[in-house]
């Protein structure tokens, strides 16, 4: 019996030579290009070598594709993030793009991000999403939180050895 799911296990020869790829042929989607204007689909391209713009364009591979459905997944992961800390969450496109960079290039939106927290604070910050996936890309303008309220008359305490005054 052992013998038996040993080879049923480990006897059976492994076919490597056919690769693990899906029988469906995707048709990939062909995209409007506008050289003159550096766009595609209507979307301005950024990022392209400067003074090789028009050239580049034309040879441009999309890493993804553009979905309607990045603000439900972007929402979804800032609230699993922000937990409980998180009482509502505003986004407001500002933008839609392509975005070059190191040799890739993608569907992207540019977004502020307002989150309200439960004592109805609001902060905001701004990113750059994946239009596919809605994964953010890159944030900036991110608020930094100081617990220390300079009105409550903050201050730090220095050992007094280091400032004695005097030269030992």
């Amino acid at each position: 019996m052992f013998f038996i799911l040993t080879y049923i296990f480990f006897g059976q020869k492994k076919d490597d030579s056919q690769p693990m790829i899906s029988t469906q042929k995707k048709e990939l989607k062909k995209y409007e290009i506008d050289v003159e204007n550096l766009k595609i689909d209507g979307r301005k391209v950024i990022g392209l070598p400067p003074g090789k713009e028009k050239e580049s364009l034309s040879k441009i591979q999309l890493s993804n594709r553009h979905s309607t459905e990045w603000d439900e997944e972007l929402e979804k992961t800032i609230r699993s993030q922000g937990g409980d800390g998180v009482k509502d969450v505003q986004l407001k496109s500002v933008d839609s793009f392509i975005w070059t960079q190191d040799g890739q290039s993608l569907f992207v939106e540019s977004v502020i991000v307002t989150l309200k927290k439960p004592n109805n604070e609001e902060i905001s910050f701004r990113v750059l999403v994946d239009s596919q996936t809605g994964k953010i890309l890159k944030n900036w303008d991110q608020p930094i939180f100081d617990p220390a309220n300079p009105r409550d008359n903050f201050k730090i305490k220095i050992d007094p050895r280091y400032h004695n005054g005097s030269d030992n």
